[in-house]
Order: C-alpha cells, then structure tokens, then sequence
C-alpha cells in the first residue's frame, strides 16, 4: 500500500493568518487535532496542532489567575477576572503563524506506509503530510495508518507476524 492509498483528501488546512480562535473552532467542527498551515499561495509552511494551541500558546505571557487551582472563585477580583479575560482573548486573536510548527516533515504520494510509519515514528509526529510535486493532496494519521495496517492483514493473513 502507498500513502496516496490511505490519505485522507481533500485535506481540511487553515491559513498562517487566520487566528489560534479559527484553529480551535475549525479542529472542533471537523473532530481533528491537527491542521497544515498553508501561506496566500497555497504552499504548506507549517503545521498547528491542539498540543501547539495548549502548550505554546503559553509563551505569549498570558496572565493566569494566581489560585493556585487557576480558576475564578467568589473573591476573585475584577481586575484580576479582567486581566484573566484579555489574556484569552490576546491568545485567540494571536495569528496562527506566531503559533504552528515550521518544520514540517511530509511524504510524497507513492512512498510505502512502511516509509510514511518510519516517518512518523522516527519524528515522533502524529500526522504527516502527503504531497504531489510539492503540494499538498493529503494527510495521514495515526488513525489511518492503523486503519491500514489492520485492513493490510485482513487481506493478507500473518502479513504482520
């Protein structure tokens, strides 16, 4: 099998210049964790994931409640909930550029799913990109290449063993 067989396409993307809030309701819609970022010419230049939106988010300095459990009680002052709420609202309208990973490590189309899950096992990545002459086509997860294998040996018995 190649990757062009098990990818998931047409690929759900989103733009370098949409915001962290488009990212989250747009992997909420669609059920997803990861997005490929593409720039105004249609070219993949970096990946954002639910990791990046929780974890590098972080590094813009947000302002978090100083409770110790970081959630607002009744004797939370307005200035603090008031702060707490910019501090949100400045991670949602951050541009998904500031946020996404650049390196992207994609396949072409025709590689095995051998070479597509040495790929993401060596890079520890969960999805991978799946391109044709440089652009993208499709996307494989960890989902899929499971799908894959598990399809693999239902058609070939002791494929695996």
């Amino acid at each position: 099998m190649l990757a062009k067989d098990v990818m998931k396409s047409p690929v759900i993307t989103i733009s370098e210049n949409d915001t962290l809030a488009d990212v989250a309701r747009v992997l909420q819609e669609h059920n997803i964790s990861g997005l490929p970022v593409l720039n105004d010419k249609g070219e993949l230049v970096g990946i954002i994931t639910e990791h990046d939106l929780i974890h590098r988010s972080q590094q813009l300095q947000v302002h978090v409640l100083p409770s110790v459990f970081g959630w607002i009680s009744p004797h939370t002052s307005l200035d603090e909930i008031a702060r707490y709420s910019q501090g949100l609202c400045t991670v949602a309208e951050t541009p998904v550029h500031k946020v996404m990973t650049r390196k992207v490590f994609s396949v072409e189309e025709d590689e095995s799913l051998e070479s597509v899950a040495q790929v993401m096992a060596r890079r520890r990545i969960n999805r991978v990109p799946v391109t044709r002459n440089q652009k993208l086509v499709g996307i494989i997860s960890r989902g899929e290449l499971v799908w894959a294998m598990s399809n693999l040996c239902e058609r070939k018995p002791g494929v695996l063993s």
